[in-house]
This record gives C-alpha cells, sequence and structure tokens, in this order.
C-alpha cells in the first residue's frame, strides 16, 4: 500500500484563515439603504442609513454659530492655500506656510457627531475587497502612503505627510465648489489595525469615521469604513441645496478605496480624483451648482438670501463681540449686554433673510415653466 499524503495548507493561507473575521460593520445590514456609487473592480459599497443626500445640521444654536465662526476663518486661508499651490512655476511660497497651517489646527477641538444615528446623524459604511494583499499590508500602505491615499479623494493634506502619526493634526485642502479646509485628527491603533478620523472645529462636517481592515478569508483583505456624520452649521445646511456635500464625499471616498486596490492588483500609478487645479471633483461640484442654478432658479434664489442672512450675522456677532469686548478691557459696563443683543439682532436678520429666501423661491417657481 503506497505511503498517505497528508496535505497540509500553506503556511500564509493557515495565518490567513486563523485571523479570518468578520468585518465590522455591514453596508448591507438591514435599515440600510444604497447609495449611488461605482462597484468598480474592487465590488466598492455604500449603505446609508439616515438624511443623504442632503444631511441634517447637529448641534445647539450656539454650537452651530460656533462652528460657522471657526468655518469663516478658515475659508480665506483655504483660498489663499490653493491658489499659491497651484500657481506655475513655484515662484511664490505656499501661503499660509506649513508652520501657520500647524498653529492653526493645534488651536482647534475636536467636533464629534451630536444626536440620533439615522436621524439627525447619517451613518454610512463604505466597504471594498483588497485581493492579494494581507490586512496588515493594506493598513500599512494607508499609514504609509497619505498623499496617495487621499489626494484620489481630491484632497490634498497640509502640512505634507510622509506618514500618518497617532494624534497627527492634518488639514485636508480640496478645491471645489470652492476652496476648503478639512481639520482633521487623526488615531492610529495599530494592534487592531484601524485608522480612525475626528473633525475639528471649521470643518463643514460634524463627523468621526474609523477604517478597519478584516482578512477575507481568501488571502485578501476586507476594508470597511464606518463614517457617522452631519452638517456642522446652518451655512452648510443652506449650500447644500445647490452642491451636495455628502455626494461629494461618497465620490472621494469611492477613489480613496479605489487607490489601495490598484496598489495590490494593477495600475499602482492610480490617481483618482487628484488634486489638480482643474480636477474631477471640482468640476463636477461646479457642474452641479450652475446646473442646479439653471433648473431650480427659485432654490438658487432661496440660498443666495439664506447665505447672504448667515453671513451678515456672523458680521454683526463680530462687531458687537468686539465692541463687547473693548467694553470690558476699558472697564465699561454693559459689554455682555452688547453682545447679547448683538446675537439676537444677528438671528432676527439670518431668520428675516431665510423667510424672503422662502418667498422668493415660491414666486419664482411659479413663473418658471420648467
Amino acid at each position: 500500500m503506497p505511503p498517505i499524503e497528508i496535505i497540509r495548507p500553506a503556511p500564509s493561507l493557515q495565518a490567513s484563515a486563523s485571523a479570518c473575521y468578520k468585518p465590522p460593520a455591514d453596508p448591507q445590514a438591514p435599515g440600510f439603504k444604497p447609495g449611488k456609487v461605482a462597484p468598480g473592480p474592487n465590488d466598492f459599497k455604500l449603505g446609508i442609513d439616515g438624511p443623504d443626500p442632503q444631511v441634517a445640521v447637529g448641534g445647539t444654536h450656539d454650537q452651530q454659530e460656533q462652528q460657522r465662526h471657526a468655518m469663516l476663518l478658515l475659508a480665506p486661508q483655504a483660498a489663499l492655500s490653493y491658489v499659491t499651490g497651484h500657481l506655475p512655476g513655484g515662484f511664490v511660497p505656499r501661503v499660509p506656510s506649513d508652520v501657520d497651517v500647524r498653529g492653526t489646527l493645534n488651536q482647534l477641538n475636536l467636533n464629534p457627531p451630536i444626536g440620533t444615528d439615522g436621524v439627525d446623524v447619517t451613518h454610512a459604511v463604505y466597504q471594498s475587497q483588497i485581493p492579494n494583499a494581507s490586512p496588515q499590508e493594506v493598513y500599512d500602505h494607508f499609514v504609509n502612503s497619505p498623499g496617495e491615499v487621499f489626494g484620489a479623494g481630491g484632497m490634498e493634506i497640509r502640512p505634507p505627510s510622509q506618514r500618518l502619526e497617532d494624534g497627527g493634526r492634518y488639514m485636508l485642502e480640496i478645491g471645489g465648489p470652492v476652496p476648503t479646509w478639512l481639520p482633521v485628527e487623526i488615531r492610529l491603533d495599530s494592534t487592531a489595525r484601524t485608522v480612525t478620523i475626528h473633525t475639528l472645529d471649521g470643518h463643514v462636517l460634524r463627523g468621526e469615521q474609523t477604517f478597519s481592515f478584516s482578512s477575507d478569508c481568501n488571502g485578501g483583505t476586507t476594508l470597511t469604513q464606518d463614517a457617522r456624520f452631519q452638517g456642522s452649521t446652518e451655512l452648510v445646511g443652506d449650500m447644500q441645496k445647490l452642491a451636495s456635500v455628502s455626494a461629494g464625499q461618497h465620490q472621494a471616498w469611492e477613489n480613496a478605496h479605489r487607490e489601495i486596490y490598484e496598489q495590490f492588483n494593477g495600475n499602482r500609478d492610480y490617481a483618482g480624483t487628484g488634486t489638480g487645479l482643474f480636477n474631477q471633483q471640482q468640476t463636477s461640484a461646479w457642474l452641479e451648482s450652475l446646473g442646479n442654478v439653471v433648473l431650480h432658479p427659485g432654490t438658487a434664489a432661496d440660498v443666495a438670501f439664506d447665505v447672504t442672512g448667515e453671513l451678515t450675522n456672523e458680521g454683526i456677532d463680530d462687531a458687537t463681540k468686539w465692541v463687547g469686548d473693548a467694553m470690558d478691557w476699558a472697564g465699561i459696563k454693559g459689554g455682555r449686554d452688547v453682545r447679547v443683543v448683538g446675537d439676537v439682532v444677528g438671528d432676527v436678520t439670518s431668520t428675516v433673510a431665510d423667510k424672503v429666501g422662502d418667498l422668493a423661491k415660491f414666486v419664482i417657481d411659479i413663473d418658471t415653466p420648467w
């Protein structure tokens, strides 16, 4: 009788099987609706529970005003950074400098989502398959090549970073439809192989999301991104009527997932959206906005009044705060009263502008033949 041959699995497959766990979240779980994304070769999926494509705005009145103030302080710096970062020839230095960007980031606080998932908070699960790479390899690529991963999603990292650091703070700069800074703090767990991103003051969203890397039991990796987010201020809530914030986010992460897939399965030079001056994300956002202005002129007028009201509210708040603070410094009584009155007048102004915008939308929609 011939000897009995015992066939054992290869060590790599044996290790993979022993580390095979169910992903921490499922985009097809009950209660989730499918998002509009392209599956691609990496079987990209998106499941959404909650407001989408127009996300809810979270936080109290004071919290929303605080985020509006922080966002408007970042806006001119983002525009200047975007312009100086795309001038040809490199003759003009990048402004603000990396040192200034770090200083700004260090002054910001975390702004997590507030409320109930699926109602006040949009819960989204992004998931893709990365064949031919272990969870550790995929995790390492994410951590060690952040410029490529985020760049594929249309986000430039400032200051530039060769590797993500635990507790590191970064400004993600996007170009469209208006140059914007998205400040974040990142937490790494090398043991659990997770990357968690928290938004900071001034981000257009209140949010947090965790990337997990688990074995697919077949020599590859399942990349799961569990995200929770909402609008940080009414200014975002108004502007998303013309250009969906969440749609831009979905497209960005779709391309970021694809960049990771391509590193192990084909095109290692895959750039996705990229961070060029006229990148895909910026162009599509402008086209969406202009298309909505033409197709929905009433909504465009409503947004114009709403945004003007919010900006006027901010101006009144800032001016009366400055006067009130100056009175306190000079020892003159009534500084607090000036700030309170300014806050009330600002709120009334934005409320009136909102009502006028609603009326303008109603009148224009009646006269619009489509």
